[in-house]
């Protein structure tokens, strides 16, 4: 079985092609400028006999009978693979890996960024919405969703990248000791206006208040809420993302290359010539034949 999961439906299909979930919202409609069908073209791609499954929906996806497919393609609008109160994707591969079972192998191209908007989509909502809990709820399901990838292929012979494209204006002060709770309020005041504030605070964005002219004391409201915004300095509807360098950590054949500071653009280069993809491909065959 070969899997590709992955975000961004509307990239896959002819510039205003009306999208299968949501026809009639305008956002989600197809952008190819050169009018391909890109799901069409991948299922006109495999040879005769071979099944081909594209799904859209997670309830489609968990009620697939793996053992009678060989290739599955699922796209999801950009950002919208499911948090964690739908189980994401990551909860989509564990049930797909115990339907097939071990007798077959599975090759996973599996796509985090805009499974996510960008790295794990929710990541990023929870933080536009100034809801730190959220985001980072969701960088826990990130994480063991990268584990389980980890856990079904082999470092041998897959590349395992992970990344984002961008920071939050998201910040952690206010010397907090090891234990403190980490929505829980910073073991200090302000020596401004000597009131209590959160560990977690963000540049911009919906959590900033003010009470009779005042910065909002936290100690009145549920911070430890699952929709609480946290402390924002500049007042806007949405949090801004931020300016500073992103990681990328990588495991696997090439991940030598992926060191030090690099431009956005040379990680999709690098990818490809891991997986003997487009140009330069001389290192793929000598590989073969001395049996690296």
């Amino acid at each position: 079985l070969q899997v590709i999961l992955g975000g961004g439906r509307k990239y896959m299909f002819p510039k205003n092609a009306s999208d299968v979930e949501y026809p009639g919202e305008e956002k989600h409609r197809g952008t190819r400028l050169d009018r391909r069908d890109l799901v069409r073209a991948w299922r006109e791609s495999k040879a005769p006999g071979k099944v081909a499954r594209y799904v859209w929906h997670r309830r489609e996806l968990l009620a697939l009978n793996v053992s009678r497919v060989d290739f599955l393609l699922g796209e999801w609008p950009r950002g919208r693979a499911g948090g964690t109160g739908e189980g994401g994707t990551g909860t989509a591969l564990c049930h797909l890996r115990r339907a097939q079972g071990s007798s077959s192998p599975v090759t996973w191209s599996t796509s985090w960024t805009a499974t996510t908007r960008r790295t794990r989509g929710r990541i990023d909502h929870g933080h536009h919405e100034g809801k730190a809990k959220q985001a980072l709820h969701e960088a826990v399901e990130l994480d063991r969703a990268v584990g389980l990838a980890g856990r079904l292929t082999s470092p041998r012979d897959t590349l395992t990248l992970v990344t984002a494209d961008h920071s939050h204006v998201f910040t952690f002060g206010g010397y907090t000791p090891r234990g403190n709770p980490i929505f829980g309020l910073a073991p200090m005041q302000s020596d401004v206006d000597r009131k209590p504030f959160t560990a977690i605070l963000y540049g911009n964005g919906p959590g900033y208040k003010m009470v009779a002219g005042e910065r909002e004391n936290v100690s009145t409201v549920d911070f430890a809420h699952a929709n609480y915004q946290a402390q924002a300095a500049v007042p806007l509807r949405q949090e801004t993302h931020g300016g500073e360098d992103v990681a990328v950590f990588a495991k696997g054949p090439m991940a030598h290359l992926l060191h030090g500071v690099r431009e956005q653009n040379y990680i999709p280069h690098a990818m490809a010539y891991a997986a003997c993809i487009g140009a330069n491909r001389e290192h793929c065959g000598a590989g073969a034949r001395s049996g690296a």
